[in-house]
């Protein structure tokens, strides 16, 4: 990957979110550096890696190791914890967990749904699913796949996704062509806006690339919902700084 070291090799560039025309160094970490928007807070790596760099850390190479998830138990416990705040969306719909990892959400929302498929990227993932919880429907594919199918959702619940991504235009063109006008979307990734966030940036965890890329808050994410016809209809509080939220598709 691309990795510049310092802020002089920056280059000034449009924001993805708003297409303001200028962003400016924000921070480095890890070999490489963010830039932020003034103008909606977004901050993303410069230069950003490309897809196919990134999906590779979520592709084994030995296929014939079989997948694991640490704390399996504790994963499916809070996948039907949250059950009950889906209800309203979810209840007798068809929904989708959009970055599904080993299946725990899209297996709960399976007992209230009148469909749960669960999709993902990495096809070690999607065969732990498939091995694990098999009364959902599971699919490897990418946005482009997913940009060709025709099938619409009420609910698409999409957790610590978007972080990840190294086009989040391509991701939202994806979220919209998914849920199904009226259709919820239920979104959680770091909240680079939140109290908790240390003063000193390069100490929080979750600030990590190239794992996560980019960064959002409730303004970025307001901004770039409405910019791809949602209307973020609720933040969640959280006390960790993780910014929850649910958007309607207008």
């Amino acid at each position: 990957m691309n990795k510049p070291n310092n802020s002089s090799e920056n280059t000034m560039v449009a924001c993805p979110v708003c297409d303001h025309p200028e962003t400016h160094y924000f921070v480095s970490k890890n070999d490489y550096t963010f830039n932020r928007c003034t103008e909606c807070d977004f901050i993303f790596l410069n230069p950003m890696p490309n897809q196919d760099e990134l999906n590779a850390q979520y592709t084994d190479d030995n296929k014939e190791i079989e997948p694991t998830y640490n704390k399996s138990g504790s994963r499916l416990r809070r996948a039907f914890i949250k059950l009950p705040r889906f209800l309203p969306y979810a209840l007798g719909k068809n929904t989708l967990d959009f970055g599904c990892g080993g299946g725990f959400v899209a297996h709960a929302l399976s007992f209230v749904a009148k469909s749960s498929t669960g999709i993902d990227i990495s096809e070690n993932a999607v065969a732990y699913a498939k091995q694990r919880f098999k009364r959902a429907n599971y699919a490897c594919m990418d946005f482009v796949q997913l940009l060709e199918t025709t099938e619409k959702y009420d609910f698409v619940y999409s957790s610590e996704v978007i972080e990840h991504v190294s086009e989040v235009n391509l991701y939202m063109k994806t979220l919209a062509h998914l849920v199904k006008k009226d259709g919820y979307a239920y979104i959680t990734t770091p909240d680079l806006g939140h109290p908790k966030v240390p003063q000193n940036i390069t100490e929080w965890s979750m600030l990590c690339p190239p794992i996560h890329v980019q960064h959002f808050t409730k303004k970025t994410v307001d901004i770039l919902f409405k910019r791809y016809g949602f209307k973020v209809v609720k933040f969640y509080k959280h006390k960790k700084p993780g910014l929850i939220f649910l958007s309607k598709r207008l």
